[in-house]
């Protein structure tokens, strides 16, 4: 468990996706991650946050981390994530592919009863050396 201060990201926004394994390893998602990949001169760590709304749906944005919504470039969309509690997941190798390992290890630990997820905003991180972290909004 860790807790997170607020942070604004801006990228590119996939609606409508259902948040784990299938749609981070998509091709869509390959190309968003790609797209912002693209947008800076040096290898940065890209966060997708799955941004839950009014109906229950959610909406992932592929991102980088910003200062200010001015600093986001035009045509991209922001998501400001407020503070918050989460559990944190890294790869146990028990499944090849890292995304795939979180993503499995959040939902064994939301069948046990160990994890009470706040479906709030998760955030899933692919750092720049390729290392895989998810953080999943939690209730307290």
């Amino acid at each position: 468990m860790t807790a997170r201060s607020a942070e604004l990201f801006g990228g590119l926004v996939a609606p409508r996706i259902t948040p784990g394994a299938e749609a981070s390893t998509s091709e869509l998602f390959r190309f968003l991650r790609e797209r912002i990949r693209d947008q800076h001169l040096e290898p940065v760590d890209i966060s997708t946050v799955y941004v839950p709304d009014a109906a229950g749906d959610y909406n992932a944005v592929v991102a980088t981390p910003f200062d200010s919504p001015s600093d986001v470039p035009v045509g991209d969309v922001f998501v400001s994530v407020p503070s918050g509690v989460y559990a944190v997941f890294v790869p146990d190798g028990v499944i090849q592919d890292p995304v795939e390992d979180v993503w499995a290890q959040v939902e064994d630990a939301t069948a046990n009863g160990e994890l009470f997820r706040a479906y709030k905003e998760d955030i899933e991180v692919v750092t720049k050396t390729g290392e895989v972290e998810l953080y999943i909004s939690i209730v307290i």
